[in-house]
C-alpha cells in the first residue's frame, strides 16, 4: 500500500501554505497610498479654512507655502540650506554610531564595565541636550563644530543603551553553545552577540536619526550658524511667513526622508528580523 503524498492527502494546504508565505513575502509598497490621500485632504481643509475662515497676514496658505517652497528650490537657497543642515546632521549621527555602539558593546558584555560608569552615565543621561548649548557655545564658538558636538551627544544615548540591551539579551544558550565549540571572547562577539544585538541597533539608530535631526535645527535656530534653522530665522525677522514655513516644511520634508532611508537600510541589512517583523502589516 503505497503512502499518498502531502499534496494528495490534503489539496488545499499547500497552496493555503503557498498564499501564506506569498503574502508573508509581498513586497512593501513604495508609498503609503492613504496616508497621501489622507495628507492631501488635509491640505485642502487648510487651504479652505486659511481662504475663508482664518484670514491673517501670519497664517499663510498652503498653497503660497508651496509656492514659496518652489521657489525656494528652484533659486537654490532652500537646497544650499538643506545641504548645510543635513551635512552637519550626517557628521553628528555618524560619529554617534561610531562611539555609541562599541561603547555599548563593551558595557553589555561587561558588567565590570558597567559597574565603574554607571553613575556618570546615569548623571549625564537626565540632562537635556538644549540645556548643553550655552556651554557648548562657550567652549566650541558658534559654528558647525557646536553643532556637532551637541548632535553626538543627544544621539548617542538611545544608540548605547539599545545596543547594551541587546548584547545582554543574547542567547545564553547560544552563547555557551559557541564557547562550548571553542570560540573565542572575539569570535563570540562577532558570531553571536553583534547579530543578536542587530535590530535593537538599527532601532536605536532609527530614533536617534530624528534626535539628531531635531537638535541640529535647534542648535542652528539659537545660534544662527547656517542651515534650515538659520533660514527660519531669517524669514520670521523678515517677515516672510510664507517661506518661513516653507523652511519648517523642508525639515518636516528632510526628516522622512531620512527616517525612510535609514529604515530601508535597516531592511537591508537586518533582514532577518525584519522580516517577521513586517510580516504582519499585511495581514
Amino acid at each position: 500500500m503505497t503512502l499518498l503524498k502531502a499534496e494528495d492527502r490534503a489539496p488545499g494546504v499547500g497552496a493555503a501554505a503557498s498564499r501564506r508565505t506569498g503574502r508573508g513575502r509581498r513586497t512593501r509598497p513604495l508609498f503609503n497610498v492613504r496616508g497621501l490621500v489622507f495628507a492631501a485632504g488635509l491640505l485642502l481643509l487648510l487651504e479652505a479654512l486659511t481662504t475663508w475662515v482664518v484670514k491673517s497676514a501670519y497664517v499663510p496658505r498652503p498653497s503660497q507655502v508651496g509656492a514659496a517652497l518652489y521657489t525656494g528650490i528652484v533659486s537654490g537657497d532652500l537646497l544650499a540650506d538643506a545641504g548645510q543642515t543635513l551635512a552637519t546632521f550626517g557628521a553628528g549621527l555618524l560619529i554617534a554610531i561610531v562611539v555609541a555602539v562599541p561603547v555599548g558593546v563593551l558595557l553589555g558584555a561587561s558588567a565590570t564595565a558597567f559597574n565603574s560608569v554607571k553613575l556618570i552615565i546615569e548623571f549625564l543621561r537626565p540632562l537635556p541636550s538644549v540645556a548643553l548649548i550655552p556651554f557648548g557655545i562657550l567652549i566650541l564658538g558658534v559654528g558647525d563644530t557646536t553643532t556637532i558636538a551637541l548632535t553626538v551627544y543627544a544621539a548617542s544615548w538611545p544608540i548605547l543603551f539599545n545596543t547594551y540591551y541587546g548584547v545582554r539579551d543574547a542567547d545564553p544558550v547560544a552563547v555557551d553553545t559557541a564557547r562550548n565549540f571553542g570560540l573565542g571572547r572575539a569570535a563570540v562577539l562577532r558570531r553571536v552577540l553583534l547579530p543578536s544585538a542587530a535590530v535593537n541597533i538599527a532601532a536605536g539608530v532609527r530614533i536617534s536619526g530624528a534626535i539628531a535631526l531635531v537638535l541640529t535645527v535647534t542648535v542652528e535656530i539659537i545660534t544662527s550658524s547656517g542651515g534650515l534653522g538659520y533660514a527660519i530665522v531669517q524669514m520670521q525677522t523678515a517677515i516672510r511667513n510664507a517661506d518661513m514655513y516653507a523652511a519648517v516644511f523642508a525639515v518636516g520634508l528632510l526628516g522622512y526622508a531620512i527616517n525612510a532611508a535609514v529604515a530601508g537600510l535597516e531592511r537591508k541589512i537586518v533582514f532577518w528580523k525584519t522580516d517577521a517583523r513586517d510580516g504582519g502589516a499585511g495581514r
